[in-house]
């Protein structure tokens, strides 16, 4: 045992998440080094063409402040970290994304639509609380645009590399030579962590991501895959942002449905957004009553039963 290994001669977890999160920092650099070339060049011979003088800062501003721009660059963020999890699932673990918990067959669909059902039904009960509470002013009228269905594969894929990292990963990683309990709260930790940078930051609201995370956590051990996880995040992520029209992890987001005059409290979480106010606590805390008695325990395969299965 040594401290790179463990004893049984495996590379120890904390290494191989630390080589999954360090590779997935090195590929968003890199696809954003990419992004800024191609974008200036496009730019050089858009305005070549059409004789307009452009400065760098106007460039500058395209490239960070256009929305195509930043839906191509949140794009390959995404695809950066699930490529990064691929990579060392593959080369380090000799194992398959099947193998943590990545499953597509009747059971795993079935757990994604009850995911997706969890997640709206319980931002919908955030927001009514926000408006019967007083809390935010709904405007009338409603905003449709093309970016909802691309706000809407983001968001997928948002769920899908944030789940393959800290339920997928991370979890099944931790759960192979330590508590269940351990792992789900060290992973937990690192999911509320990954948010640490983001805009209009609070700590309750790390604590609910912390939370919420033991509560994605809890639903792969108790049904064998992450795809409900993934549901409730992709759904959970898109109402609070594209339908009510609330901050997403302190991100500002254009929804259906305008609101206003949204009070710094507590209750509503303020700039941060629902995640970093108390009714998400409650909300998250009677999810987990929801999945303790009405979903069924299954258990996590092994990978030498998984292989059988196929």
């Amino acid at each position: 045992m040594g401290l790179l290994k463990n004893k049984y001669g495996k590379v120890r977890s904390g290494w191989r998440i630390s080589l999954v999160l360090f590779l997935s920092f090195v590929f968003q650099i890199i696809s954003g080094i990419l992004v800024g070339v191609a974008g200036s060049l496009f730019l050089g011979v858009k305005d070549f063409i059409t004789g307009t003088d452009r400065t760098n800062e106007s460039i500058q501003t395209y490239l960070t402040e256009d929305p195509s721009m930043k839906m191509v660059i949140s794009f390959l963020a995404m695809i950066s970290v699930i490529l990064a999890v691929v990579m060392v699932l593959k080369l380090v673990d000799k194992k398959k994304v099947r193998d943590i918990g990545f499953r597509l067959n009747s059971k795993s669909i079935k757990d994604l639509l009850i995911g997706l059902f969890l997640g709206a039904i319980s931002m919908t009960a955030v927001f009514i609380i926000f408006k019967l509470t007083g809390n935010i002013t709904v405007e009338r009228g409603f905003n449709f645009s093309l970016y909802l269905l691309l706000d809407f594969i983001l968001f997928v894929l948002v769920a899908i590399n944030e789940e393959l990292l800290s339920r997928g990963y991370c979890l099944y990683t931790l759960k192979e030579y330590n508590s269940e309990k351990f792992a789900v709260v060290v992973s937990s930790i690192i999911f509320s962590l990954l948010h640490i940078f983001n805009p209009n930051l609070k700590l309750f609201g790390l604590f609910n991501i912390f939370l919420v995370g033991v509560l994605f956590a809890y639903m792969t051990l108790k049904t064998g895959n992450i795809m409900m996880a993934i549901g409730y995040h992709v759904t959970w992520n898109f109402f609070q942002g594209n339908i009510f029209g609330l901050s997403v992890s302190g991100k500002a987001t254009d929804g259906i449905i305008t609101v206003s005059n949204i009070k710094d409290n507590i209750i509503t979480g303020g700039a941060f957004g629902p995640e970093a106010g108390i009714v998400t606590t409650f909300v998250i805390l009677i999810g987990f009553l929801f999945l303790n008695r009405f979903i069924k325990q299954d258990k996590i395969l092994k990978r030498e039963e998984i292989i059988m299965l196929d």
